[in-house]
């Protein structure tokens, strides 16, 4: 009795074929991802405002960031951020918020290091992952490097966000 057997590149296929790349599951506001996500370019400039910290500055400070970014692919956006910046190790980690102007969010986590750049500048670089949003968002993956000066002195900032992409469901990039 002989066995049929598919040769090893063909079940690879048929096996690869049989999974999904994408979640099968509803997002939350009952829409199901497309399977197939675009990866795009994301890159774009913020300005932000932030909380001073107090004087002199402690090992660890929780800093919230509020402004505006014009970015690629994405329009433009309102964007709050809460950091936790270690002065001691010249670290940051925190969440970012970006709202479209239609109301979609799309958030993001970021860790990176921060120095003094001058006398009241600080520069900073960051890794943003995306996770994910409301609307066109829910489900964005993604990477971005951002860097920028932040001016102590007038409490506010310059973000560049370099080398990105995002990718979302094929179905929402209308912004419905």
């Amino acid at each position: 009795m002989r066995t049929a057997t598919l040769p090893l590149p063909l079940l690879a296929l048929f096996l690869a074929a049989c999974g999904s790349p994408a979640p099968s599951a509803p997002l939350p506001d009952g829409r199901t991802p497309a399977l197939n996500s675009a990866a795009r370019p994301v890159s774009g400039e913020c300005e932000t405002t932030f909380t001073p910290p107090p004087f002199p500055p402690p090992p660890s400070f929780t800093q919230v960031d509020t402004g505006t970014c014009q970015l690629a692919h994405l329009g433009r956006v309102d964007l709050r951020s809460e950091q936790t910046i270690n002065f001691a190790a010249g670290t940051q980690s925190g969440e970012r918020t970006l709202t479209a102007a239609n109301g979609d969010i799309l958030r993001a986590v970021h860790t990176g290091t921060s120095r003094l750049a001058g006398p009241g500048q600080v520069r900073f670089a960051a890794t943003l992952r995306f996770v994910g949003g409301t609307g066109r968002f829910a489900g964005a993956t993604g990477t971005a490097r951002a860097e920028g000066t932040a001016h102590l002195g007038s409490r506010t900032a310059t973000m560049r966000i370099v080398d990105g992409w995002i990718a979302y469901a094929a179905q929402d990039r209308s912004g419905s």
